[in-house]
């Protein structure tokens, strides 16, 4: 290799450059300057072998290159690796799978602060809780009782309203507890409700 060559010949360089006597010779002292150099055939089988390293090595640093520009580019944020993710199934929106992107392409993107996803997670266990419930009514009821406990502990009492929406015109009603036109007290204040 040239740089191998280089190398052997730099070490012979200083060793030779000084001023030294050999072993058995007093009164002898010598000096040398040494040039190594390869027979063309070997400097031309260096050279191609040189020529393939710089090749192999280019296109490792063009394909990282490629990579880190796509995923500055795609996994940049969750919105857009999936308007990435929609992009690639646009021809063929039948094999676009929503349930693939979230368990394999998301996580890519670090998807834990993904507000999106986070909602979905929360979504999927409200509607998982609910098809436990069934359809027994003293369960929802019980339920519900239960999640209008914690909002009212909370101090987020304006997200009553969106738990069930028509509740609010039953509030009043003889059935609430309270017929005076107060707003209801709820069932479980204070402990937990059965």
């Amino acid at each position: 290799m040239p740089e191998q060559l280089a190398t052997a010949q730099e070490r012979l360089t200083l060793a030779a450059a000084h001023w030294h006597t050999p072993e058995d010779t007093p009164g002898l002292w010598l000096k040398a300057r040494i040039t190594l150099m390869l027979t063309e055939q070997n400097a031309d089988r260096a050279q191609r072998h040189q020529d393939a390293l710089r090749e192999v090595t280019l296109q490792l640093a063009q394909e990282h290159e490629r990579r880190e520009r796509f995923r500055q580019a795609v996994f940049h944020t969750p919105d857009t690796t999936r308007i990435w993710w929609l992009d690639r199934h646009l021809d063929d929106l039948d094999s676009l799978d929503w349930n693939v992107f979230k368990e394999k392409i998301l996580p890519l993107v670090g998807a834990a602060d993904d507000i999106q996803s986070k909602a979905e997670r929360i979504a999927q266990t409200l509607l998982y809780v609910w098809e436990k419930l069934g359809d027994n009514p003293g369960q929802h009821a019980r339920f519900t009782t239960t999640v209008r406990t914690v909002l009212d502990q909370m101090g987020w009492n304006d997200a009553i309203a969106l738990l069930t929406p028509g509740e609010q015109s039953a509030a009043g009603s003889p059935e609430s507890g309270r017929g005076d036109g107060a707003e209801p007290r709820l069932v479980a204040e204070a402990g937990t409700a059965r």
